[in-house]
């Protein structure tokens, strides 16, 4: 798998078969705690686009990258942003979960040179997190990890994917998880969320107790011209919980896009 040194540390990520620098660059960013692996689902789909690059990234200290990761989301989206520069990246299509759509939200903002669109899942412009939580991931984070899955995921959904999820947070180190989380609770871009000027997605499950829907819709409120769907049935990992229709959304988005952009 590929690696690049950035700010010291060796990054993993997983990319296409082919990366043409002159075409768009599909940039896929996990959310807390988590890793590439959150796009599992996503890809076989896009691995080998004809027109897209695919790239989907660890963050510093998550997956295959080695670091400590950040305590602020700030932090994340100025890692990201070397991320891009040091590929030579340009248009960028960020498509960011839960941590990652701060990212992604961040980057629109201050950074539009670099991004050509953004697709936003379960995501917030407040990613608060309750102190309970941040107490039992600083003081057991096994339980943390034994609890996490029955609130990220549907109550039906899978078993298989709330075992996969859990294998990830165990995967990660507990004071990156931790740090993830503070940087998540201090995330606040309720007056700037109306600056994103690019074409927007936003995706939201009815089931997400984490960033349910209303959450999403105040996004599509404020961002003018952006896309709003919700996903019924699927709670906080919807990509995963319901992969085709979650696919399907995002295929329509970027063939639209595509079209207004020749």
């Amino acid at each position: 798998m590929p690696e690049v040194s950035i700010q010291g540390n060796q990054i993993h990520y997983l990319m296409g078969d082919n990366l043409d620098k002159s075409r768009p660059t599909l940039l896929f960013i996990h959310g807390a705690g988590q890793s590439a692996a959150t796009w599992r689902y996503q890809l076989d789909l896009f691995r080998n686009h004809p027109d897209l690059n695919f790239i989907v990234l660890d963050l510093p200290g998550h997956g295959g990258s080695k670091g400590d990761g950040f305590g602020t989301v700030d932090d994340y989206k100025d890692f990201v942003l070397e991320f891009i520069k040091t590929l030579e990246l340009s248009d960028v299509i960020l498509i960011g979960h839960s941590m990652g759509g701060g990212i992604s939200m961040l980057l629109s903002i201050e950074h539009p040179e670099v991004v050509l669109a953004c697709v936003l899942a379960a995501t917030s412009v407040k990613l608060s997190v309750a102190q309970q939580t941040l107490e039992l991931v600083k003081n057991n984070y096994l339980e943390f990890c034994d609890i996490s899955p029955t609130r990220a995921f549907a109550d039906d959904s899978p078993e298989v994917l709330k075992q996969e999820y859990k294998k990830g947070l165990l995967n990660t180190k507990p004071e990156v998880c931790y740090q993830d989380l503070v940087a998540c609770d201090k995330f606040d871009i309720l007056n700037d969320v109306e600056k994103i000027n690019i074409p927007t997605l936003i995706i939201s499950a009815d089931k997400d107790i984490m960033t349910p829907p209303k959450r999403g819709e105040y996004i599509h409120q404020k961002i003018y011209g952006s896309e709003y769907f919700e996903i019924k049935g699927s709670g906080h990992f919807l990509m995963q919980e319901k992969a085709q229709e979650f696919n399907g959304v995002l295929i329509d988005f970027l063939n639209d896009l595509s079209s207004d952009t020749k």
